[in-house]
């Protein structure tokens, strides 16, 4: 393994435990190079990675150490195969976690960033790990930035772990505007006609 390539994925993993996406034992990182994915371990605690708790996979095929790397292997390898892109962010965020539970198909943002720059984020189906969470992931990540695995958390992707973390923070940023908005007895009188932000200039 590359030594860039894990303290990559370390960085992010200190990253997203600091703000708040996810807690240390929850989610995954991983990042497509020279036609391989380097993964985060099962169990690792995302702030405290090292090159010893992430692991080389195969990109094409599954493999012998996929029994040693995250659960959700299957989904990435998914992502890569089918979208083209090269990094991957899993977290369990709590507000994006709570909305795919009420929310019926996708999360649409109400905050302007999240209107301009995010968009809507499909809400997908499967269990962890599973053929079917793979297959929706990678359909919905075609298209959109992130999505969110119904009850269980997002999965966001780019060219880089940068742009994979900036989907992520703006999905649970997105969701807690819209949480946030919907507690308040006011609130889709408000803001929730969808019109606030996109008619502006």
């Amino acid at each position: 393994m590359t030594s860039d390539a894990w303290q990559e994925i370390a960085r992010f993993g200190r990253k997203v435990v600091s703000s708040g996406l996810t807690s240390s034992r929850f989610g995954n990182i991983s990042i497509c190079q020279d036609g391989r994915i380097f993964i985060t371990a099962t169990g690792s605690m995302l702030d405290e990675l090292d090159s010893s708790t992430v692991v080389e996979v195969s990109l094409e095929n599954p493999c012998e150490m996929d029994k040693i790397a995250s659960i959700e292997t299957c989904v990435h390898r998914a992502i890569y195969l089918n979208t083209g892109k090269m990094a991957i962010i899993h977290t369990h965020s709590p507000y994006a976690v709570v909305l795919s539970m009420v929310e019926m198909e996708k999360v649409e943002p109400i905050d302007s960033e999240g209107v301009l720059f995010l968009g809507e984020v499909p809400i997908i189906e499967g269990k962890l790990g599973t053929d079917m969470l793979a297959k929706a992931a990678s359909l919905a990540l075609k298209s959109h930035m992130a999505c969110i695995a119904r009850g269980h958390g997002v999965f966001a992707a780019g060219g880089t772990l940068m742009e994979a973390y900036t989907a992520a923070c703006m999905v649970e940023h997105s969701s807690l505007v819209r949480y946030l908005v919907n507690c308040y007895p006011q609130g889709k009188n408000l803001y929730l006609n969808q019109h606030t932000f996109k008619s502006s200039g």
